[in-house]
């Protein structure tokens, strides 16, 4: 589609730009323009980016946000939630948001929540809603599935934007994360503690940045040992109870089988400890096993879970925390990381 710009007539707007100057701008009618700012969904890609730009030139914003113009903001920012495709919100976001809407409360910001799945990140699309001046900031939480991922997301400078339990900062992202090496480092510690030589890691999917981590940091500690070859890799899957008990098999299937499996999350492991009960094992004594996330039903679950907690209310408190902070500025700052650490809770399952 080709579109010849053409100025605005100041003469008709008095000054103010109206959804008729976008439209003289860009090309386009009217109803068009309206749709692309209140339904991006239902224009093309093209549209959206070219109603987007216009209104960046010509400074517009909605009605909605008239009211909070005056002030310079809107005081409200959005939170991009992201999960796996089919499957509920994870209890760990959930945490994480109730960190949100706490601190957001206190500050006396409003939030507006939009869900994606987490396979990939229409940022231009996410943004339409703060360059209208509805929002002054986005909150990504898990917002990318790999590193890959997160170097493609490049939001405009002017908008505020922090993820929440993914490091973005090599992209120019503020970031508020888990320090998840070092506490599967220290875990795999306190299995060799335990007198555990051989052990086995349960993954998540392939290619997440939190596997990743996880696994390098129990092979990190493993190596410092010399043990390197002392760790069996159990193919796991979307950090879920089915995935967990779906690696029981192959575990039994180990010609030397480990007597130790750490998990990359609490869910896998919940679900390894019903497949290996039920393959008539005993916990610990025949396997120890270990998660990773602080679920509160690996408090009840029989035995009770050895995990690493990570402090997700407190992730989602300290990122909302910064962003109001930057949305408060009046010039860019540069991308800040806040890291917490883990805190290992020993209970029976190891």
């Amino acid at each position: 589609m080709s579109t010849v710009f053409r100025p605005a007539d100041a003469a008709t707007t008095g000054g103010k730009i109206t959804l008729a100057d976008l439209a003289a701008r860009t090309g386009l009618n009217i109803s068009t323009v309206s749709r692309a700012l209140s339904k991006p969904e239902r224009v093309s890609a093209e549209t959206r980016k070219l109603v987007r730009r216009a209104a960046e030139q010509l400074g517009y914003a909605t009605n909605l946000a008239a009211r909070s113009l005056s002030r310079g903001r809107a005081d409200m920012f959005m939170v991009v939630l992201s999960n796996f495709p089919g499957q509920p919100i994870s209890p760990i976001l959930t945490e994480a948001l109730r960190g949100v809407f706490d601190e957001a409360a206190q500050r006396g910001y409003g939030v507006i929540i939009k869900r994606v799945e987490y396979a990939e990140l229409a940022v231009e699309e996410l943004m339409d809603l703060a360059l209208n001046g509805i929002v002054d900031g986005v909150l990504m939480l898990a917002p990318a599935r790999s590193a890959r991922t997160a170097r493609r997301i490049r939001p405009p400078a002017h908008i505020p934007v922090v993820s929440v339990m993914h490091d973005m900062v090599a992209g120019g992202i503020s970031s508020v994360v888990a320090l998840e090496q070092a506490g599967f480092y220290g875990l795999t510690d306190y299995l060799l503690r335990k007198g555990h030589r051989r052990f086995a890691f349960l993954s998540g999917l392939a290619d997440t940045t939190h596997e990743k981590l996880r696994f390098e940091g129990v092979m990190q500690r493993l190596a410092e040992e010399g043990m390197a070859d002392a760790c069996d890799l159990l193919p796991g899957g979307a950090f879920d109870m089915e995935s967990g008990l779906k690696a029981v098999p192959h575990f039994l299937s180990l010609e030397n089988r480990p007597t130790a499996v750490i998990c990359c999350s609490d869910a896998l492991a919940l679900g390894f400890i019903r497949g290996a009960l039920k393959a008539g094992l005993r916990i610990p004594q025949d396997v120890a096993v270990s998660g990773y996330d602080g679920l509160e039903q690996g408090e009840y679950s029989t035995p009770t879970l050895t995990t690493l907690i990570q402090p997700s209310a407190e992730i989602g408190r300290l990122a909302t925390r910064l962003l109001i902070d930057r949305c408060q500025q009046h010039q860019a700052a540069p991308p800040q990381l806040v890291a917490l650490g883990t805190m290992l809770a020993e209970r029976e399952s190891a």
